[in-house]
């Protein structure tokens, strides 16, 4: 896995990593053209049936929900899968709470992953810029799922600028919120909430949680559509 990267100019670090990166990134760009599917799948079969295959490639979408909603549980999955076609992803950690072991749990090839870890939400938005510059990555997660005014308070011109370089580099860009943060334009917006929590055992101990699923924005399809999905404790996230 590259190694976390603390980055207080928001960009100079990471610019310098990618550099050092260029031939491997070469790499995951033709791989991507050849060999991404129209929708990256996440493997949980009700979310992909929900979202009509998955995520879309070279758009921005957002995930949001409270903790223990299985918000982050997603967004693993799709790391994993990218990761199994031998693509490089990229996670941006504003909130601080990406863990390598639930990552490696749930199968993702950690060598192929670059987690970035930035101070704060405007610092985590340049390096996405410049990720997103550099081009060969099939997924970049922006996680920034934490109660911070700075991200409230992001300018809108900030996710219409990422939107467009997502699009104009094939990657899709996944940004992770306790509530709507990118608004008009998500070209998807996944809303989780947990809904029961299952218990076993003496003491009892967390098994599983049954999470509603709801797509608020979905520019090419229907919108608020739901479905029940179930996560096992091995498999949950925040």
């Amino acid at each position: 896995m590259a190694p976390a990267t603390e980055d207080p100019g928001g960009g100079d670090a990471v610019a310098r990593l990618l550099r050092d990166l260029g031939a491997q990134l070469q790499r995951g760009s033709s791989a991507m053209a050849r060999e991404t599917p129209e929708r990256l799948a996440t493997g949980i079969q009700d979310i992909d049936a929900l979202l009509a295959g998955g995520f879309p490639p070279g758009r921005l979408s957002e995930i949001t929900g409270p903790p223990s909603s299985g918000r982050t549980s997603v967004a693993l999955a799709l790391l994993t899968r990218a990761t199994h076609r031998g693509e490089i992803v990229a996670w941006v950690d504003a909130a601080q709470a990406f863990d390598p072991a639930s990552a490696e749990a749930t199968g993702a090839a950690l060598e192929r992953v670059l987690w970035v870890r930035p101070p704060e939400p405007r610092a985590a938005v340049r390096c996405c810029q410049c990720l997103l510059d550099a081009r060969g990555f099939a997924l970049v997660v922006l996680d920034l799922s934490i109660a911070d005014a700075a991200v409230r308070s992001l300018a809108p011109s900030v996710w219409q600028r990422l939107g467009r370089a997502a699009a104009g580099t094939g990657t899709a860009l996944v940004v992770l919120s306790l509530e709507r943060a990118v608004g008009v334009f998500a070209d998807l917006a996944l809303s989780m909430q947990p809904t029961r929590a299952h218990f076993s055992g003496t003491p009892q101990l967390l098994e599983g949680l049954e999470i509603e699923a709801i797509v608020s924005r979905h520019r090419s399809g229907s919108m608020q559509r739901a479905a029940a999905v179930s996560l096992s404790a091995d498999s949950r996230a925040a």
